[in-house]
């Protein structure tokens, strides 16, 4: 099963690319993991991002992150585990993007014969509400 529209995923990163370096904060599932390691962090803690590229199906987009310049951690992290700053340009795309592929990949783990029909129907558009059969409204 694909996860991501490879298309659409590149032209993202991008366009990313093209707005480096950008301000994002650490999802739970990342501050989690650094607290593990050892690091103290907030979930108001912003990283910058200073490296974006597509890692394929397997990753996704991945962000290089920075904290500060005394830290030498540094993390390269999947695109779906940040919070993007509401104010960025690309915003809505990014959160687009990653409600897709966490939808695609709760499929992937789902597996079965639901989850491809589910998955083959998330690409498509919704047609227009007809207005009765076949007739237009005036």
């Amino acid at each position: 099963m694909q996860i991501d529209n490879y298309a659409e995923a590149i032209a993202l990163t991008e366009k990313l690319e093209a707005t480096v370096p950008f301000k994002v904060r650490a999802g739970k599932p990342l501050l989690k993991t650094m607290r593990e390691r050892g690091e103290i962090v907030t979930p108001d803690q912003e990283f910058t991002v200073d490296l974006v590229k597509y890692s394929g199906d397997i990753g996704g987009i991945n962000c290089g992150l920075v904290s500060d310049q005394n830290n030498k951690e540094r993390y390269v992290v999947s695109i779906t585990h940040l919070k993007i700053d509401p104010n960025h340009p690309l915003a809505a795309e990014v959160k687009a993007y990653q409600q897709r592929r966490i939808r695609m990949l709760k499929l992937q783990e789902q597996k079965g014969f639901a989850a491809e029909i589910l998955a083959s129907q998330l690409g498509r558009k919704r047609k227009k509400r007809s207005h009765g059969f076949g007739k237009e409204r005036e």
